[in-house]
């Protein structure tokens, strides 16, 4: 109780193996600059994509996007993308590698490595994306969304008199309980507004 568990270890692994990466591991960096300037110096030597998670919020603590961009050149190209979980992502280039900078919450750290990184990996391995598996459901409830910005849903089915419903988990992005709830995820799409109860959605499942 009261401590941050690692669970974007295991589960950032697991998607990145899923698309056919081999996965080293660098371990827990101390809340240290210089640690983590050494830490990403090696991995960028050893590694064709690096994938930083946590650090990527802008606060005078987080130092993750000025340590990314001392690597190499052009350096940070992205902090901020128009996605709901994940806004504070960092999307950059160091003398030809690619370099993601991902929230630590553990669900938008999934989000945005299934957008991002799973298609980086697949374009360095010239592969298709893994398959998805995707259903039709009714949203069982309102959501709303802002304009300019897209949303991804974290829902759980149940059937209802023979028809398939979508309903929403709703739970802070660094709360585990959210992704153990849920089956699928949903999008939102940009400029949309927000999707109604009752209409049709795709829920992609975990």
């Amino acid at each position: 109780p009261g401590q941050v568990r690692d669970i974007n270890t295991y589960s950032l692994g697991a998607l990145a193996e899923r698309a056919g990466a081999r996965v080293v591991r660098y371990g827990i960096i101390p809340d240290n600059r210089a640690a983590l300037e050494a830490a990403a110096r090696r991995a960028v030597q050893e590694c064709d994509i690096v994938v930083f998670s946590a650090g990527s919020s802008v606060s005078y603590r987080d130092m993750t996007a000025d340590v990314i961009g001392e690597l190499g050149r052009p350096g940070v190209l992205v902090h901020g993308v128009s996605v709901k979980p994940g806004k504070p992502t960092i999307l950059a280039v160091c003398d030809g590698k690619a370099i993601f900078g991902l929230p630590g919450n553990p669900v938008s750290a999934m989000v945005i490595f299934d957008l991002f990184i799973t298609p980086a990996i697949c374009a360095l391995l010239g592969t298709a994306a893994p398959p998805q598996t995707r259903i039709n459901a009714r949203l069982a409830r309102n959501i709303a969304s802002d304009t300019g910005r897209e949303d991804y849903i974290q829902v759980r089915l149940e059937d209802r008199e023979g028809e398939r419903w979508a309903v929403p988990v709703l739970g802070k992005s660094n709360l585990i309980y959210t992704l153990v709830n849920a089956e699928g995820t949903i999008k939102v799409p940009l400029d949309s507004g927000g999707i109604r109860a009752g209409e049709w959605v795709t829920v992609v499942l975990h």
